[in-house]
């Protein structure tokens, strides 16, 4: 996937690239000069906004804010880590899985029950 996406980053990406980091400035300029109550309320509607997008845009959102990051050369920011989340969702089917293992046991022993009354 990395592979993918390094080749996908050509000089159409690095424009977008420069041209995010020079809105995020900005931004960051204006975030500084709110108030507190200011800065909360942008922040809850920032995250509104992204539990409203798909899983698929946030991944590359997140792949597109690592490529920034390395843009940038800011040592302090930290990359977002998708490794984490791969962990999570793997976790997450194992869990559906084992319940579905759970409810067909569940089934077949009610299956078995009824049949043991018929005779």
């Amino acid at each position: 996937m990395k592979q993918e996406m390094n080749k996908l980053i050509g000089g159409e990406n690095r424009f977008m690239i420069r041209a995010f980091n020079k809105h995020y400035r900005k931004a960051i300029d204006l975030i500084e000069e709110c108030s507190t109550s200011e800065k909360m309320e942008i922040a809850e509607r920032v995250m509104e906004w992204f539990r409203e997008l798909p899983e698929e845009y946030i991944i590359s959102l997140a792949m597109f804010f690592n490529e920034v990051i390395d843009d940038l050369g800011d040592e302090s920011l930290e990359k977002i880590n998708l490794r984490m989340k791969q962990k999570k969702k793997e976790e997450k089917e194992e869990e559906a899985e084992e319940e579905e293992d759970l409810e067909e046991d569940e089934f077949e022993e009610d299956y078995e029950d009824e049949d043991k009354e018929d005779y």
